[in-house]
């Protein structure tokens, strides 16, 4: 399903869009001390879109607010059966090695382990699972989008969705999630999550 609130990048509850809306749902405090919990309130979304693909996601650009280039996807070069996610400067994010059991690595928050693993396949096969930053966290479906949410006690958070359009792939992230970090995570995921080879 598409997220209307993916339009235009930094969206957040206070905008002028958001007051006027003809459904008007209670806000948070602005001051944002107290926990806000609500079936109706959207979390402030950044969206990303891999783009260019050359023929696939495996040979992309990661395009960003205002339309700015935040990674380059590049596979086979220059090391055969090799991908690596490398950012704005050009220095390496994450690397996946494509071997029989597909490995990876994204640089400073998750060490080098097999892909199945790290996105593990939940028994009955309804969603994977996936650490980083020492935090446990659900990749699932939902209608036409795969969101990250939280994972533990309480209601589910949702981090970040990505959903598959003409030509490119969205990644949708929580400012907050990226504060965490979860950037890079999220986009090595998506890549691992959408590029149609195997990974378990």
């Amino acid at each position: 399903m598409f997220n209307p609130y993916a339009q235009g990048g930094w969206q957040n509850s206070r905008s002028p869009n958001a007051t006027s809306s003809r459904n008007t749902i209670p806000q948070p405090s602005v001051y944002g001390a107290v926990p806000f919990i609500a079936s109706g309130p959207t979390p402030m979304f950044v969206s990303f879109r891999f783009t260019s693909f050359s023929p696939s996601i495996l040979n992309s650009t990661v395009m960003g607010p205002h339309g700015k280039t935040y990674f380059h996807i590049t596979t086979d070069v220059p090391t055969p059966g090799v991908t690596v996610i490398s950012n704005s400067n050009n220095q390496p994010t994450a690397i996946i090695e494509w071997l029989r059991n597909p490995m990876v690595e994204v640089r400073g928050f998750v060490h080098k382990q097999q892909a199945s693993e790290w996105l593990a396949l939940a028994q009955g096969k309804r969603y994977r699972t996936m650490t980083a930053k020492n935090k446990t966290f659900v990749w699932a479906p939902d209608e036409d989008s795969i969101c990250l949410y939280s994972s533990g006690v309480g209601a589910p958070e949702t981090h970040a969705r990505l959903t598959r359009e003409d030509g490119a792939v969205a990644l949708e992230i929580t400012s907050e999630a990226i504060q965490l970090g979860l950037l890079d995570v999220c986009v090595a995921a998506a890549l691992l999550l959408q590029c149609g080879r195997k990974i378990d």
